[in-house]
């Protein structure tokens, strides 16, 4: 199954199904569109980011993002990539760059650990 590498905490935050974007500088290849992939937590965690402040009313979020403790380089969930635009209206989405829309978002109730990571889409056996 392909699978996707993302930096935590936005992977988590994905897999959780709060965050509907995933921004990219490439445009997602159309085959992938209506997708399932795997979210690879990478081992690689955002040092600075932007969450929108009203999401901020949210304790999901903030637990996710407090949280010391979200596996790395890890398969930790699923999701489909429904549509690749320029700027979608979600708070997530940044403009100028390409925006993934994801939906069905499933966190797996164990991460599988120790899964090396990769750039674009790569392959990952089940």
């Amino acid at each position: 199954m392909k699978a996707i590498s993302i930096k935590q905490p936005w992977a988590s935050l994905i897999a959780h199904g709060i965050k509907d974007i995933e921004n990219r500088t490439w445009k997602c290849p159309q085959k992938y569109i209506g997708q399932k992939i795997l979210i690879h937590a990478s081992k690689v965690r955002t040092k600075d980011y932007f969450i929108p402040k009203r999401l901020f009313i949210n304790s999901k979020i903030c637990s996710i993002l407090e949280s010391k403790e979200l596996p790395e380089g890890a398969i930790i969930g699923s999701v489909v990539i429904a549509d690749c635009v320029l700027n979608h209206p979600s708070v997530w989405a940044e403009k100028g760059c390409w925006n993934w829309v994801l939906k069905d978002a499933v966190l797996f109730d164990k991460p599988i650990m120790n899964v090396k990571g990769k750039l674009s889409f790569w392959e990952y056996e089940l």
